[in-house]
């Protein structure tokens, strides 16, 4: 049964029949250190060993991934899959709940980007006067979420409380087990992405006392196999790692540096783990922020749980001195990381995978 309901339909358009364009595939100006067909698959258990060289055989493969396509496949990570399902199934509930009461949350009445995005409501319209075909609920990094108690939530970001469907107890609850989680993991990952680029294993601990992460329930109607409506739109992730658990419909993809779309299908049991464009500037380029999108031609409804690891939103984001050939200047353009959510955000709202 659909999860899209008839007055959504009457509201915004059936997206099982919308029809725009792909356009042109665009390569990235900054070329992939080598041409990849496929998505590397590692085992990041070894990051939270007390032996240095397990953790030193993990980051050994997460260079790679990043230097050469800026994604991988994470087993091993540690949050529980029954966590993780549970997840999902929250998900669903919150969908298939009418369109009015879904409604009630619309992101576009809220002052920090959280909430409802009903379909059609990310992202740019297309010829059709649609955009991405997917509706989405967002949540993040607020006073109940933090964790540093030095800390109190008043960046000018992102600012205000996550809303919550009050009609599904528990939702909430949920949700924020999950972030505490996941943002977890984040911070070993980032380690690990410290250890693989030669640095102490500390460096970024003072980037992510207190993280700007957010996260997305996604759900991806599947379209018409003649229809050329995107999911999602092509786009990085302005954060600095994304972890998706991908749900189990094929439809996200990658693109390479020969314009070629790589297809990232769900492996059980995995994050897809992709670098921002936050770390693609504190590595200075050699870390690549890879643009991906969603197609979802399968026939079956898709529901993906992506959770943006962001830095603290104050830090300043520009390239590491100890990263940099030369002692050159950075320049004048120094900006925060909540000042680039707080500019991308509004203007394209990608914010899920």
């Amino acid at each position: 049964m659909p999860l899209v309901r008839g007055e959504e339909i009457a509201v915004w358009g059936d997206p099982y029949k919308a029809n725009g364009h792909f356009g042109t595939d665009e390569k990235s100006t900054l070329a992939i250190a080598g041409d990849f067909k496929d998505i590397p698959v590692i085992d990041i258990s070894g990051i939270f060993s007390p032996d240095l060289k397990d953790r030193k055989a993990v980051a050994d493969q997460v260079r790679d991934a990043c230097v050469r396509v800026g994604f991988f496949y994470a087993q091993g990570h540690g949050v529980p899959q029954e966590m993780i399902d549970k997840t999902f199934d929250w998900a669903e509930r919150f969908f298939e709940q009418p369109f009015e009461k879904k409604m009630e949350l619309f992101i576009n009445n809220q002052d920090n980007y959280r909430g409802y995005t009903p379909m059609f409501g990310s992202g740019k319209p297309d010829i059709d006067g649609l955009a991405n075909a997917n509706e989405a609920f967002d949540w993040g990094l607020d006073a109940k979420l933090n964790d540093d108690p030095e800390y109190a939530c008043s960046d000018p970001y992102m600012k205000g409380s996550n809303v919550w469907p009050k009609q599904l107890p528990g939702f909430e609850e949920h949700l924020s087990q999950y972030y505490g989680k996941v943002r977890d993991l984040g911070r070993v990952m980032a380690r690990n992405v410290a250890l693989s680029l030669g640095l102490p294993e500390d460096s970024f601990d003072p980037y992510l006392t207190h993280p700007g992460c957010s996260a997305v329930v996604a759900h991806y109607p599947p379209m018409e196999t003649t229809s050329t409506k995107l999911g999602l739109d092509p786009h990085t992730d302005n954060e600095f790692l994304t972890f998706l658990a991908p749900g189990k419909v094929r439809a996200l993809e990658v693109l390479n540096r020969d314009g070629q779309w790589i297809s990232a299908p769900p492996i059980e049991g995995t994050y897809v783990v992709n670098v921002g464009d936050q770390l693609q500037r504190l590595t200075n380029n050699l870390y690549i922020s890879t643009k991906h999108r969603v197609i979802n031609h399968t026939g079956e409804e898709r529901i993906s749980v992506p959770f943006f690891f962001s830095a603290n939103w104050e830090c300043i984001i520009d390239p590491l001195k100890q990263l940099l050939e030369t002692d050159v200047e950075i320049g004048s353009n120094h900006v925060s990381a909540g000042q680039v959510n707080d500019q991308s955000t509004p203007q394209t709202l990608f914010r899920f995978l």
